[in-house]
């Protein structure tokens, strides 16, 4: 006789690879006793299925990758199709309560709310396109696509919650933006939260007390997660580290981007710093699984959050959010130098008293940093991780879920605050 399933399935379906702080997300729930469950619209060769299998009770990948349409791409495509097929099929024996649909691409996030309207769906824009362009013609012009923002705006219209990881009001502030409507506050769903990329128990390793630079007596700066790829953007960051070498200051790049094997990924970087390859300053690591990443990390005096080079006077991105890599560093005990652009972070940084009084588009002059007093960062840092934390803040989140769930029922909505 088979086994009858009582628990609530909690899917999350990503239109990417997974985030890490997507694995948290998944693994509070899974140790609250719900089903988790990983859709991802990828190729098995961009991440390690492995590694997520914690926090997931069931994995379906589609080992597809959406290319430019070239001979070649649709060749490859075609090979890859029953893979995509059986995604669909094991899509549709899902019973979810509640589906998480994570972008971006948007318009791939867009296609599983609609494989999933009957579902109670939050939309998790992970990074907001609106945010970072004043109008349509500059979106258009940075190089996004038309469908792409028409699925983005899809997406918060016609989602049942949303969920964002920036700071609480950042969605006011999108509020007459003629990419998304004048009317687009009015149009979505009041159910909404802030949810930020914390720390996790399981993640968090002791303060390192055998830093590189104990047995070198040079100062060691740690880069991780994505860099753009354009030329213009690598010859901006070559101006820096360069700054940095003249100063005796290593520089290590923990790279992994979105899409890309390791292979692919490693080749990508090697090509933009190949200038930089025989410079003892300057260090590409190899990418490793997001615990291994914590531990490896710690032996580092600072992190550094490097400039985003992209930013504009409009863009909002850098006032309200936050990324991963904050949790990152605290879960290795190691304070991080910000840019001092990214306002939400600093305000963040500050009240944890963990900044390191200098940022990072002053990186040309890092004499403060025998100021510093690290014995007294770290002390702070250990209480930032209890408070900046998954497992405390989890709460909220299924409180959340649960009003979601009730009002796509057709229960009175709640304010949730």
């Amino acid at each position: 006789m088979e086994e009858v399933n009582n628990k609530k399935q909690i899917v999350f379906f990503c239109a990417t690879t997974p985030y890490v702080m997507i694995y948290k997300i998944a693994r509070e729930f899974k140790k609250k006793g719900y089903e988790t469950v990983l859709i991802t619209i990828s190729p098995k060769e961009t991440w390690e299925e492995n590694w997520y299998k914690n926090g997931f009770d069931k994995i379906i990948c589609s080992n597809f990758r959406v290319s430019k349409p070239t001979l070649k791409n649709s060749f490859n495509m075609l090979k890859r199709a029953p893979y995509l097929i059986n995604t669909i099929y094991e899509m549709k024996k899902l019973k979810p309560y509640v589906v998480f649909a994570i972008a971006r691409p948007n318009y791939i996030t867009a296609l599983g709310m609609k494989f999933f309207k009957k579902y109670p769906v939050i939309y998790f824009p992970y990074d907001i396109t609106a945010q970072q362009h004043s109008d349509l013609k500059t979106a258009l012009g940075g190089g996004v696509k038309k469908y792409e923002i028409n699925a983005e705006k899809y997406c918060f219209e016609n989602a049942d919650g949303i969920m964002h990881k920036g700071a609480s009001e950042e969605l006011e502030f999108l509020k007459g933006k003629t990419m998304l409507g004048d009317n687009f506050i009015s149009k979505i769903t009041p159910l909404r939260i802030n949810f930020l990329p914390y720390c996790s128990d399981e993640f968090i390793v002791p303060i390192n007390k055998n830093k590189l630079s104990k047995k070198e007596g040079e100062f060691h700066l740690v880069h991780v997660g994505g860099l753009d790829v354009t030329e213009k953007v690598f010859a901006i960051y070559k101006t820096i580290f360069q700054e940095l070498f003249e100063q005796k200051i290593h520089i290590h790049l923990y790279i992994k981007t979105q899409h890309l094997s390791q292979k692919e990924d490693s080749e990508y970087i090697s090509k933009g710093f190949d200038i930089f390859k025989k410079n003892k300053y300057f260090h590409v690591e190899y990418a490793v699984d997001p615990k291994k990443l914590i531990k490896e990390i710690s032996k580092y005096d600072s992190g550094v959050i490097l400039p985003n080079l992209r930013t504009t006077e409009f863009d909002m991105n850098s006032l309200f959010c936050i990324g991963n890599k904050i949790s990152t560093f605290f879960e290795a005990g190691i304070p991080f130098i910000e840019d001092s652009k990214r306002k939400f972070t600093i305000k963040l940084i500050d009240n944890y008293k963990v900044n390191t009084l200098i940022n990072s588009d002053k990186l040309n002059n890092l004499k403060d940093i025998e100021k510093i007093d690290f014995i007294k960062l770290e002390k702070n840092i250990l209480k930032a991780r209890k408070d900046f934390n998954m497992a405390k803040h989890f709460p909220r989140l299924e409180k959340f879920v649960e009003e979601v769930v009730r009002t796509k029922l057709g229960e009175d909505i709640k304010c949730l605050k």
